[in-house]
This record gives C-alpha cells, structure tokens and sequence, in this order.
C-alpha cells in the first residue's frame, strides 16, 4: 500500500514545482501526487511520473472553492490520503509516522496542527495537540472514504455566511475535521512532527500567517459554533477534548522554517567565539597568576 498527496495550487506554482513536487518524488511510500490547478496562468507541468495534474479553474473552482481538495482526494487511487498546502513540506519520518498512525486507526484523523474550541464552541488558533476537535488541512491524512462522505454532505450544511466567505468554502477544514468525529466517533489527533514551512510566508503580509484578531478569525469562530451545533457535537468535544500541549502561532511556524536556522547558526558561532576568546583569555591569565605568586 502507499499514499496519495493532494495539492491546491494557486498562487505558488514555483514552490510546488521546484520544492515540493522533488522532495515528495524521492519518497517510495508516495506513488501519487494529484495537483489541482485553480487557475489557468499558474497551470504547470511536471516531470515526475507521480503527479496527475486536474485542470479545476473556471467552473470547477467556482462551484467547490476550497473543498476541491476533497473532491480530487475522493478519486485519489489509494485509501490513504494526504492533503497538504502549497507551502508546507513535511519531512519524510513525518510521512511515515502518518502512515503508520493512519494503519493503526483508519477511522480517525491525523494532522500537524491542531485546533481547540472555547466553551462556547468557538474556534482558537493557538496550536494545540492531543486529541482535538480539528486538524487543518495544512497537513493532515486521511482515508479516502471520509472525502467522498464529505462530498455527500457538505451542500446539506452550507448556510449564506459560507456561500459569502472569502476564498469560497474557507473553513471546509472546520467541517472536514467535525464530520470525521460524526462519522468516526472519534476526535482527531494532532501531533507535533517535522516539516519545514516556506521562508516567504513571512516576509509577504499577503502570504503570511495571521497574527492578530481580524474577520478571518471572526469568521472561524462563528463558523466553528455554526457547525459544532449544527451536528450536534458540543458535548462530545467538551468531554473527549484532550489538549497534551500547546505551542503558539509564531514559534510553531518559525521553528519549523528555515528561518530557525538562519537565526540559530549564527548564534551558535558567536557564542562559541565569544566564549573561546573570553573564557580561554581569562584561565591563561588566572595561570600566569597563580605561577608569579
């Protein structure tokens, strides 16, 4: 058996094509990479035999928005599926540690970063992990069956504010994650695993994570509460919940990007001159003077 990646491309061909696509070709235990394309200017082609690219702008794109993750997922030729961004590269004990949790429980979700709810159901974004009440699709596996159940429920579920969201179906990760727990019985785990995440996330605002209250946020918040009632979750996620660790936004994002690097190896370097030249410089003194007296 091997898995399936599924990609949405839409803004970052280059970091696909030049970065994600290689490293995910190296790996034996993924046989497939299925790219779905939302516009036509970023459409590319690939030299890996792995990828199966779906031509998805135009109607496609506006008719399933964000959740056209799910529906390339549902014809992904194994059951295990890993649905990932654009800009996150998970590492390959990563992989395999998904691999071996996802055969292990089949019917339960496994993801990198994890999210909470309040007591009044409203989403946190504060990385959390244990057993969670959502996974983001950022990185996550999943078993094929749990899309294709996705796609048979998802229409019955969307109301005007996710009609009006921006991208379309923005939250779909929310509702992803709540019908596993319908369908499975059991809350999602989150775990704190390896990858690297993209440097330019950090120096583009457009691009960059969210670091503050803004209507996104809002709009998760309200979307999170919508969904929790609407498939009668609440008292399931307030006493299944099990939060083991929590690790804010930034320093999840920032340990897990080369920019960690950037800032440790130079630290090391000075620290080990400043040391050597201080430490070194004050024991030859302290000798010449223990000899002289």
């Amino acid at each position: 058996m091997s898995i399936s990646i599924v990609i949405l491309n839409f803004d970052r061909p280059n970091y696909i094509k030049n970065n994600i696509i290689p490293y995910l070709d190296k790996i034996n235990l993924v046989d497939e990479i299925i790219i779905s394309h939302g516009k036509e200017k970023t459409y590319f082609e690939s030299k890996s035999k792995k990828v199966k690219n779906y031509k998805d702008w135009g109607e496609n794109n506006e008719k399933y928005g964000l959740t056209l993750r799910f529906l390339n997922a549902s014809k992904a030729n194994n059951e295990a599926v890993i649905i990932m961004d654009d800009d996150i590269i998970p590492s390959k004990e990563s992989i395999k540690i998904l691999y071996e949790k996802f055969n292990l429980e089949k019917d339960r979700l496994y993801g990198l970063y994890g999210r909470d709810f309040d007591d009044n159901q409203k989403y946190n974004k504060e990385n959390v992990f244990g057993y969670v009440p959502v996974v983001l699709t950022r990185c996550l596996i999943t078993h094929r069956e749990l899309t294709r159940y996705f796609l048979v429920k998802f229409r019955s579920i969307e109301n005007e504010m996710i009609k009006n969201s921006k991208p379309y179906w923005n939250g779909e990760d929310i509702l992803f994650s709540l019908l596993s727990i319908e369908k499975y019985g059991k809350l999602p785990q989150a775990l704190d695993l390896k990858h690297h995440n993209r440097i330019i996330n950090y120096l583009i605002l457009e691009q960059g994570i969210s670091t503050g209250e803004n209507n996104h946020d809002i709009y998760r918040k309200n979307l999170s509460q919508y969904l929790t009632k609407k498939l009668n979750l609440e008292d399931k996620i307030r006493k299944e919940t099990k939060v083991e660790k929590r690790k804010n936004q930034f320093n999840y994002f920032f340990f897990n990007s080369v920019l960690f690097y950037f800032f440790f190896i130079p630290f090391i370097i000075v620290s080990f001159y400043f040391f050597r030249y201080y430490y070194f410089k004050n024991g030859k003194i302290t000798n010449n003077y223990d000899v002289k007296k």
